[in-house]
């Protein structure tokens, strides 16, 4: 539910199509229909903060009517890495927790992946035919 302003939530009434949309997403995620629903309104007010109006208007319609400046993307791009930050790194968390190997972006922006053990020992590397090999064997960091 998404939070009042006195910290309750309140229930609501969404459609079929946003809710089956949700379904389909978390499967992929490690996140509930109600965590994703979530989580798009925060990227959704991220950007109502840095676009004008008439490019949430094309928005809505196709992301193909978008005529935004590199300074533009850049600036979405980074309220949207903000956006999702705090569910991604809970998300992680909870993954860990349970024992199980994660896989995410290497957050250095090194292009390749990072592979965290359910110990936390952390391993640059890419895939191969769905098989992790690390980019250098010997060469691991740990956080």
């Amino acid at each position: 539910m998404l939070p009042l302003e006195s910290g309750m939530g309140m229930p609501v009434k969404l459609s079929d199509e946003l809710v089956n949309a949700a379904r389909r997403e978390v499967a992929n995620t490690d996140r509930s229909i109600t965590g994703q629903i979530e989580h798009w309104v925060r990227i959704g007010r991220s950007v109502e903060k840095v676009l004008r109006h008439q490019d949430i208007q094309a928005l809505k319609r196709t992301p193909t009517d978008l005529t935004l400046t590199a300074q533009m993307r850049r600036t979405i791009e980074a309220a949207l890495a903000r956006a999702v930050a705090e569910t991604d790194q809970r998300a992680l968390a909870r993954r860990l927790k349970a024992g199980r190997t994660v896989y995410q972006h290497d957050p250095a922006g090194s292009g390749v992946l990072e592979r965290i053990d359910a110990g936390g020992k952390r391993t640059l590397g890419r895939l191969v035919n769905r098989h992790f090999v690390p980019a250098r064997p010997t060469r691991s960091r740990a956080r």
